[in-house]
């Protein structure tokens, strides 16, 4: 049977244009972002209730954090099992006990020593280290519009970069990776064009995806093949962990 290449097309131009609002691009897509060029994206506002802060380690090492556990956790919280919450808990539970992907270490930091224990793994001793974080102070309203791009994508230089992703829970958990294969960090400077909000975003790339499942969403959404470079821009309320300062990093939140 003869594929209809007018709708392949049709179909990889829409999921092109898909993958551009939710912030993933190729690295070739990313080194054409000169000053000028007008990238269609759609930056999500932190909802706080679902993230709340972190606990104590002496507090959050008595509370279970297993999906056997998920009833009596929600029964401990009084929170509904087919509630919107309880059912976000529940999920949370469950991808933080999925194993790690090829060449990736993980974890679900419960409290801010076990992040900083993670984390100082990570670096080594006497490596010091902060992070930086997509920054959109003035965008109070979330608004699918285009953003111009003011300068030209600026690499951040770090020989390893720990990415930290919150977890919708009870309180707060960080979902914190990093990968054996080679990724690069950069900051994007964008204005909106509607509203004219200023945007410092992060743009992590990962270089080498071989060892990602070779039916990975992004790869469909990219029209690319297993193996290329992935880049994504994190959202607010994501950090990048990198081992030393930098003075054109986004900036903490």
């Amino acid at each position: 049977m003869m594929k209809d290449h007018n709708m392949e097309h049709h179909h990889h131009y829409h999921n092109h244009v898909e993958s551009a609002e939710i912030g993933l691009f190729t690295i070739d897509e990313l080194h054409t972002f000169h000053v000028g060029k007008k990238l269609p994206i759609f930056f999500p506002i932190k909802n706080h209730s679902l993230y709340p802060p972190l606990l104590p380690k002496q507090i959050a090492d008595t509370i279970p954090f297993s999906s056997s556990q998920a009833s009596n956790i929600l029964r401990f919280f009084s929170v509904s099992p087919d509630s919107p919450k309880g059912k976000a808990v529940q999920d949370t539970l469950t991808k933080c006990e999925l194993g790690a992907a090829q060449g990736e270490t993980k974890i679900c930091a419960t409290s801010l020593e076990s992040l900083h224990g993670f984390l100082s793994n990570a670096f080594g001793p006497h490596v010091d280290f902060n992070f930086i974080s997509t920054r959109h102070p003035t965008i109070t309203t979330p608004l699918f519009q285009s953003y111009t791009v003011l300068e030209s994508p600026q690499e951040i230089e770090s020989s390893k970069k720990v990415a930290c992703h919150p977890m919708p829970y009870l309180y707060a958990v960080y979902f914190c990776h990093f990968d054996a294969t080679e990724t690069k960090a950069f900051k994007l400077r964008l204005v909106g064009d509607v509203t004219g909000d200023k945007v410092d975003a992060v743009v992590l790339c990962h270089m080498d995806t071989s060892g990602w499942s070779s039916d990975h969403v992004a790869f469909r959404m990219l029209g690319i093949k297993q193996g290329n470079t992935v880049c994504h821009v994190f959202s607010q309320g994501n950090f990048v962990w990198i081992n030393q300062p930098s003075d054109i990093a986004a900036g903490a939140i």
